[in-house]
């Protein structure tokens, strides 16, 4: 008999009690769970199993990690090679093993270039990783890029032709090509401190608002008349202008008697209350320091004691940077000494020097090309063995050299080469600066002789650094509305600098019919490229239609112009009727649909002025007959202009009385002068005497043109020093429009022409 299983009660009474629904599905997939986290554990393991044995090969680009050929490296070729691990974490090497030669600096080189880093020697067999350093090149690489850009220009007008270029292209890399209005604030000056010879005053300038660059006035004990002004900026040295040798230099300067102003880097010093010291290290430093720069310049020869005729700057290091920068564009700087600084293979180690795209300028410069620019202006150059300016006699010079002399100033230009000297502005740095300024302003340099005749230049109170602070010892004295942190003063910056360009004084313009891109986008985009300011459009041909070819009624064409413009920042100032150039405005019958269609294409883009040609057919100084049909019709449109709160331009052959009698006759204020400056010259008027009968409430806009021929820079019939003198007199206000001046020789070449007569109208006007 089979046996059967025999349960207690007690047993039974177990299995039988209900369990919950949880722990019946732990019960059930507890195994299951074991199993899963077995394999995770195998998969880790074989992960890390195969990375650390996985051979290189062409799958993977033979990689490496980075540390591990850097260690590989030093152990083969006997050298030690110092890093940190956050420079080479999660670096890999590529095709390392292939990279590996002979030498070792070509072996490192081959390595980390596509890693954007380097070795830097500190003694044999020992080097230091870094960073690629852009700015830093090989003295042979100088050389030959220096020599590329020379052989640009081989006579003075050719140079003077991109000198003309390079300036309004500097200040639009460094976004100041309009500048931010200044704050209608006074200086914040400190009590004056009197010393033997001298005197210092701390000042704070607000150079935006809610930004200030602070610095300190030394001037002469006793001041007689005018006298010379002298900018200071610092490098990047300790205690930066508080430390001994700047407070040496403006001292010995002021006792000389000029007066040397000081200051504060964006970052540095007081500048410290507002913003952290690696906000210095951005590429809007530039833009800031040469806007500060520019506003204390303003501020000192604005002094009643300022001698404008007898202006300096002088700098060391990074100084020596803005020394050459302001120098380039700033013609009211008439005498420069960069110190230990100038180089064609070392372009600037710091953003603040070379962070902004200036160095892209006339397709490509170097910082010894921007210093000729001073030419021929006198310039003391001091060099030194132990930096990059080390072999400045050699090649550098020689180039500033040839430069002055297509002057005929090579005196001008002078080299003080320390070959034993290190990277400082010591006392053989400074003397012959002393030296220099005494000759050419004519200071007293016997001020800071001993009775020996020897120069002197520490016998002065050096002062702690809190006695040259402008905000109190702990920057409780900066006022509330300060702007704080790098995002905001960036903020600032930029939207001072829309402001300024919306508020410019004189605005440049191009025609996109004379772009010979009529009606075209590419009008917009090439107007930005040339750097001006705005573009006048076109309405469209005429021919026998009752109104113009204009495509701009067409809402999606008219947007897309209008976000074209947006985007590169380009105004459209104006719409022009050039159909009625060839077509009759007075003889025509239909004539009202056209000025209709162009007042709503105004109305539709914001766009406030008008030009309305009288052309060939309405001349009326051969066509006199004519008159009271012109003046008749252009009353109707002047009407429907006045009533759409529009201006309409018109240009004519009459002299200027002529057309002040014609504007009487019309008697509408939307009715003006579209004065071209052609038109009185090839008639023998006098350009200036026409503009000042027409007075500034008569011309609505100005054709700064002449006939095609030559450029505006080189028109002897044009003298725009002049003329900006004679609208700044008037108080005119607006669009200086380029037509023509073409180079008779390439009329049809554009970007050529245009180019360099918006550069030409910049310099001048802006």
């Amino acid at each position: 008999m089979k046996k059967e299983n025999v349960f207690s009660s007690r047993q039974a009474g177990k299995l039988a009690k209900p369990q919950s629904f949880n722990a019946i599905l732990h019960c059930a997939f507890a195994p299951l769970r074991l199993c899963v986290k077995f394999f995770v554990l195998l998969c880790a393991f074989l992960s890390l199993w195969f990375h650390a044995h996985a051979q290189p090969n062409s799958d993977n680009q033979f990689a490496k990690p980075l540390k591990e050929v850097l260690n590989d490296i030093q152990k083969k070729y006997g050298v030690t090679i110092k890093f940190v691990d956050s420079m080479v974490a999660n670096k890999k090497v590529t095709y390392a093993d292939w990279k590996y030669r002979p030498d070792v600096e070509v072996t490192l080189d081959n390595i980390l270039k596509p890693l954007e880093l380097k070795v830097k020697k500190e003694k044999d067999k020992q080097c230091k990783l870094s960073a690629y350093e852009y700015y830093r090149w090989p003295v042979n690489e100088g050389w030959a890029e220096l020599d590329r850009i020379a052989a640009q220009y081989t006579t003075l007008a050719e140079w003077e032709k991109r000198k003309a270029m390079m300036k309004p292209q500097l200040l639009e890399a460094m976004q100041l090509s309009h500048l931010p209005a200044l704050p209608n604030t006074k200086p914040i000056i400190t009590p004056e401190r009197k010393f033997a010879g001298y005197s210092i005053e701390n000042i704070a300038l607000e150079v935006m608002p809610g930004f200030w660059v602070n610095g300190s006035l030394y001037k002469p004990e006793k001041i007689k008349g005018k006298i010379p002004v002298i900018l200071h900026p610092q490098g990047h040295w300790d205690n930066h202008r508080y430390r001994a040798d700047c407070q040496y230099t403006s001292a010995a300067l002021a006792k000389m008697g000029a007066m040397i102003f000081s200051f504060d880097m964006f970052g540095y010093g007081e500048s410290q209350l507002q913003f952290k010291f690696e906000d210095h290290r951005t590429s809007r430093a530039m833009s800031l320091q040469i806007l500060s720069s520019i506003r204390i310049l303003d501020y000192l020869l604005a002094l009643k004691y300022a001698d404008t005729g007898r202006v300096a700057i002088t700098g060391g290091s990074g100084g020596g940077t803005y020394a050459v920068l302001m120098t380039a564009i700033d013609d009211r700087i008439k005498v420069s000494a960069p110190i230990v600084n100038l180089s064609s293979y070392f372009y600037g180690g710091c953003p603040c020097e070379s962070g902004m795209d200036i160095h892209s300028c006339g397709g490509r410069t170097d910082n010894v090309e921007l210093a000729a620019m001073a030419a021929p202006r006198p310039m003391l150059v001091v060099s030194d063995g132990g930096d990059w300016t080390d072999r400045m006699p050699e090649h550098d010079f020689l180039y500033l050299q040839k430069m002055y002399s297509w002057y005929s100033k090579p005196e001008n230009v002078s080299n003080v080469h320390l070959p034993n000297d290190k990277h400082d502005f010591g006392f053989n740095k400074r003397k012959p600066l002393y030296e220099f300024m005494a000759k050419q302003f004519n200071l007293n340099v016997k001020a800071i002789q001993n009775t020996e005749g020897n120069i002197v230049d520490t016998a002065i109170t050096l002062e702690p650094l809190n006695a040259f602070y402008v905000f109190g010892d702990k920057g409780e004295k900066l006022p509330a509305h300060a702007v704080k942190g790098f995002y905001n003063i960036d903020k600032l910056f930029n939207e001072e600098i829309i402001k300024a360009k919306q508020n410019q004084r004189y605005k440049i313009g191009l025609i996109d019919l004379m772009l010979l891109k009529r009606q075209k986008l590419g009008a917009i985009t090439l107007t930005a490229q040339l750097k001006a300011d705005g573009v006048e459009v076109d309405m469209g041909g005429l021919g026998t239609r009752p109104t113009f070819d204009n495509q701009l009624l067409i809402d999606s064409v008219r947007n897309q112009f209008l976000k074209t413009a947006k985007e590169n920042n380009v105004e459209i100032f104006s719409l022009a009727m050039t159909g009625y150039y060839a077509q009759s405005f007075c003889g025509r019958a239909e004539y009202k649909r056209s000025i209709e269609d162009c007042i709503t294409t105004m109305k539709l883009m914001n766009v406030k002025t008008a030009f309305l040609p009288l052309g060939v057919q309405c001349d009326l100084k051969k066509n006199p007959a004519v008159r009271d049909s012109v003046i008749a019709r252009l009353k109707m449109a002047g009407k429907m202009a006045q009533d759409a709160g529009v201006v309409i331009g018109i240009e004519t052959a009459l002299s200027a009385k002529e057309e002040v009698k014609l504007l009487k006759a019309i008697n509408s204020p939307a009715i003006k002068i579209y004065f071209n400056f052609s038109n009185p010259l090839k008639e023998g008027r006098d350009l200036i005497s026409e503009l000042k009968i027409l007075g500034k409430d008569r011309i609505c806009m100005i054709h700064a043109s002449n006939k095609d021929s030559v450029w505006l820079q080189n028109d002897p019939q044009i003298d725009l020093y002049k003329v900006k003198k004679c609208l700044d007199e008037m108080g005119y206000t607006g669009w200086l429009v380029i037509e023509r001046s073409r180079d008779a020789k390439k009329p049809s070449d554009t970007k050529y022409n245009y180019g360099a007569n918006v550069a030409y109208l910049k310099k001048i006007f802006q």
